[in-house]
């Protein structure tokens, strides 16, 4: 074969890099996997609680006047409690006005947190990174993956607390739970933006969750005092709290679900152009 013959030959290309968007779904799905326990144990703890609420409500429905009557003025504002009238605003006050805010928005930023600092402490974030993948598409596939991980819990708790409250006789409306319940998305995934923010600087999953977790705490007690205390009222507009308001009662509100929800998205962003500039560890 000459030499000419050779030169004018084509050489073989070299294996190109997988699409962004091939690699994101890969990410998505990996993450997806490692989380598909969790609708069952986040979202059946979670609905074994609340469908007790809507099983509870017919045996105690007829002396919730009294009861209501008996409240200080003070505590039904503070956990947005006005008439308690049914057994959507029951579920609302006992469960939507604390437990599962909190609960869901702590398994976004653990989701979160797992996802990069996690794998940064058990030592195969480097092995991750060594594939043509770019951090940014890690990031980007663990807030997808927290998005539906969190509302996938959060429909497993919509439909035990239905359905335990169609069996009990309550005659809830599945309609208005699931805008109380779906109100909680948003909320949670600024937290888990929270958390990936923290995860462009820090290194140890403790201490992301600290932060993102602290500040949750932070928010709810600010929004908490600010309804009791007229000098402190002002500082509420800090709080994500004071935006996500009572869906049941009110309605989901289109301008704080989208705003909370691009909050979120914001400091996830900005999270992942921190991370793309830090050393792994």
């Amino acid at each position: 074969m000459s030499a000419a013959t050779t030169s004018a030959r084509p050489l073989r290309p070299a294996l190109a890099a997988p699409a962004a968007g091939h690699t994101l779904r890969a990410v998505v799905r990996r993450g997806l996997r490692e989380n598909r326990s969790a609708p069952l144990s986040w979202g059946g703890s979670l609905g074994a609680m609340s469908a007790l609420m809507a099983a509870l409500w017919p045996s105690i429905e007829d002396s919730m006047d009294q009861l209501m009557k008996a409240y200080p003025a003070g505590l039904k504002e503070v956990f947005n409690i006005a008439d308690l009238d049914s057994v959507e605003a029951y579920v609302d006050a006992e469960m939507l006005s604390l437990i599962v805010p909190l609960a869901i928005a702590f398994l976004a930023v653990r989701i979160a947190a797992r996802a990069i600092v996690g794998a940064e402490e058990r030592g195969y974030l480097d092995t991750l990174l060594a594939a043509p993948l770019a951090r940014s598409t890690l990031v980007a596939g663990a807030f997808i993956v927290s998005a539906i991980v969190v509302a996938e819990v959060l429909a497993v708790i919509t439909a035990l607390t239905w359905v335990a409250g169609w069996i009990a006789g309550a005659d809830p409306s599945l309609a208005v739970l699931g805008r109380g319940f779906a109100n909680v998305w948003p909320l949670a995934m600024l937290f888990g933006g929270l958390a990936l923010l923290a995860a462009g600087v820090l290194h140890r999953a403790a201490a992301v969750t600290a932060v993102a977790v602290g500040t949750l705490v932070a928010m709810y007690v600010i929004d908490l005092v600010g309804k009791l205390a007229d000098p402190i009222e002002p500082l509420r507009g800090v709080s994500a709290f004071k935006y996500y308001g009572s869906a049941v009662r009110d309605g989901i509100d289109p301008v704080a679900f989208a705003g909370l929800a691009l909050a979120g998205t914001l400091l996830a962003v900005a999270g992942a152009l921190l991370f793309d500039r830090r050393d792994v560890r």
